[in-house]
């Protein structure tokens, strides 16, 4: 059965790695490389040049998570000049199956396998270990994807959930929101919740404070607003949080997610105990007549490193095995 090849094919880089084998519900991953895809004119090129590295050891099969919609057996890159054959691919590397996939249905598939030191707690509840799950990442953009349970296995429910339309819980969220609507009309999730969101907040508190904008970047926000040395910087953090908890506890309704909400992305890593102390919790918590849907759910922010490869090679040992 092993080893497996499994990829996570972004913009910039293609990672690959080795899965050797499984112990329990944990993969074993070795040979991790990270290359540049400028370099390569193919990613059967880069592919290529991963495997000549292992000293002849031979994949059984592999599966790719690429940054981009995956439709039918033809794949292209979003933001690479990458194009192949899914099939092409497996006849010509000779291999039992190869797959690919959405990153973030990879992201998805791998909270199903995810080890206990690979999460970082929010809010504690009573998980349903067979219960739908919930999974959301502000980075780039914010990604929003299901997981349900499939006989012995899960099956991710891709969505374009980021681009939803955001709702006030509170009059001011309404004017921040009218401010917001006024610079970009349709104000979605992810104009708020995102890098980019960060700053799309601080800008609409700042119109509907009357005060100038400073030019500042994602980090900026962020930074200043967990030091408490900008009030606008601060509110639209704190504006970030309550959004999240009112998009976190729309997708457990959404998706009956009994079995938890997962927070993935590059943001909320940073700043978790900041997050746990915000008004995320009042917000998760608030939803009138079905308050008692959300009170038990347990929400988690994903701190393990490799979970896109942790992802691909579930995806590919439940189809594969």
């Amino acid at each position: 059965m092993f080893p497996y090849l499994v990829a996570d094919i972004g913009g910039t880089n293609a990672r690959f790695a080795l899965i050797t084998e499984k112990k329990g519900d944990e993969f074993k991953m070795e040979h991790i490389q990270i290359l540049k895809g400028a370099d390569f004119s193919s990613f059967e090129a880069a592919m290529q040049h991963y495997l000549d590295g292992l000293g002849g050891v031979k994949p059984t099969a592999a599966c790719v998570a690429i940054a981009g919609p995956i439709s039918g057996d033809r794949v292209r890159m979003t933001n690479l000049p990458w194009g192949f054959s899914q099939e092409g691919l497996r006849a010509q590397f000779e291999l039992d199956a190869f797959l690919a996939i959405n990153d973030y249905t990879a992201l998805a598939v791998a909270t199903s396998r995810l080890p206990s030191g690979g999460l970082k707690n929010v809010l504690n509840g009573d998980r349903n270990p067979v219960g739908n799950k919930a999974i959301l990442g502000p980075g780039t953009g914010l990604g929003v994807a299901g997981l349900a349970r499939a006989g012995d296995g899960w099956l991710p429910i891709p969505s374009e959930g980021g681009h939803v339309t955001m709702a006030p819980a509170t009059a001011f969220e309404a004017d921040i929101l009218k401010a917001a609507m006024a610079r970009h009309g349709h104000v979605s999730a992810e104009v708020c919740l995102s890098g980019p969101g960060l700053v799309n907040l601080y800008h609409a508190v700042c119109d509907v404070q009357g005060v100038a904008a400073e030019a500042l970047k994602p980090q900026d926000v962020s930074g200043q607003g967990l030091a408490g040395s900008n009030a606008q910087c601060k509110e639209a953090l704190d504006l970030f949080c309550a959004f999240m908890g009112t998009v976190s506890s729309n997708l457990v309704l959404t998706y009956g997610a009994s079995g938890g909400v997962y927070i993935t992305g590059g943001i909320i890593p940073r700043f978790v105990e900041y997050f746990r102390s915000s008004p995320f919790e009042a917000r998760f918590r608030e939803k009138g007549i079905m308050s008692h849907y959300v009170a038990d759910v347990p929400v988690d922010v994903v701190s393990y490193e490799q979970t896109a490869f942790l992802g691909a090679a579930a995806w590919l040992y439940q189809n594969v095995k």
